[in-house]
């Protein structure tokens, strides 16, 4: 039998999260069966994984040493497995302080209950493999995403490896003192440009963001850079800056502002989108945050290497093709092109 002593690290998540982190590359159907087996047992008890963990708390694992150990090495072979050359070309930037991460569609930026595997996940096994992040070290601090992408949204995300670093992109962050830059393909032909302000609420049970009195104030400025006629009328590329970063806002706005993106179906038009899915690979919304600049900042500053400088995410193939199609791509600022 083995024991995990829950620290503060561990507290306030679900019991099933933690199993999930230390049983990784695991199916949670095992990790299920097990506590049904009682072979995981919480604080002496059963448990079903939806409990909340606390300060002081023990979880027991009844597995012979032979079987954790291979479940174990199961867990070092997946992280290996998964630290290919398609993830590797992913990593836009790296020091001792962060990385820059080309986040593609449909993983999630955090651990959720549907999924254990997210850019959060993915980095700290990347630590893990390169020896830059043991288990002491987890139970002190542990690195983690300092900006969230939607999961169908693509693009540049930070994550910080050291403490200093996490600390000082909250900082740039809530100063909006970093440049964040977003492309979105939009329906109609784009009129509304410079800066737009809303008030937006978000509805839980919805999951959704909706303008309210009450909301909290968004800004973002939108600058058109072309607009073609097709099958489902005009449609305009446009470059985003936002100086706030709410749930869902660039979505949201441009709805508001009765311009949704393409493949939007929460926010958008679900008929255009239905027909524009005849002819392209539309399979998300067409938002890719692409430019990520950094301002001036003094020596220091742990993020010093950085100073003045930007960065780029190329497309999505997807998305790179669409625009293709559309003889869109041309007009890219940075003239980024898809990447397999």
């Amino acid at each position: 039998m083995r024991e995990i002593l829950i620290s503060q690290n561990e507290k306030e998540q679900k019991l099933l999260k933690l199993l999930q982190k230390y049983f990784k590359g695991q199916a949670d159907s095992f990790l299920y069966k097990m506590l049904r087996k009682k072979n995981i047992l919480l604080n002496g008890k059963k448990a079903d994984g939806k409990e909340i963990l606390q300060l002081g708390d023990t979880v027991q694992l009844y597995f012979s040493e032979e079987s954790l150990g291979k479940l174990l090495q199961e867990r070092e072979s997946t992280e290996k497995e998964i630290w290919s050359k398609k993830w590797q070309s992913s990593i836009l930037y790296e020091d001792k302080n962060c990385i820059l991460f080309n986040k593609p569609v449909g993983l999630l930026s955090e651990n959720d209950g549907s999924s254990s595997f997210s850019v959060n996940s993915l980095l700290l096994s990347y630590m893990r493999t390169k020896g830059e992040l043991s288990k002491e070290q987890e139970k002190s601090f542990r690195p983690g995403i300092a900006n969230r992408l939607d999961r169908n949204t693509s693009g540049i995300i930070i994550f910080g490896k050291s403490l200093g670093g996490l600390q000082a992109f909250a900082k740039l962050l809530q100063s909006h003192d970093l440049e964040k830059k977003y492309y979105a393909l939009v329906y109609g032909d784009f009129q509304k440009t410079g800066l737009q302000e809303h008030f937006l609420e978000k509805d839980k049970g919805q999951n959704k963001a909706l303008e309210s009195e009450k909301g909290k104030k968004v800004q973002s400025a939108f600058e058109k850079l072309a607009c073609v006629e097709s099958s489902v009328g005009p449609l305009s590329l446009l470059s985003v800056q936002i100086f706030t970063g709410k749930t869902h806002q660039i979505r949201t706005q441009l709805s508001l502002l009765s311009h949704p993106i393409v493949g939007d179906d929460k926010y958008g038009d679900t008929r255009k989108n239905a027909k524009l899915r005849k002819l392209f690979p539309l399979s998300y919304q067409l938002l890719h945050a692409y430019s990520l600049a950094f301002p001036k900042m003094p020596e220091s500053n742990v993020l010093f290497s950085l100073s003045r400088k930007r960065f780029f995410a190329p497309l999505p193939k997807e998305y790179s093709e669409i625009l293709k199609s559309l003889h869109l791509d041309s007009y890219l600022i940075d003239k980024t092109k898809g990447k397999d």
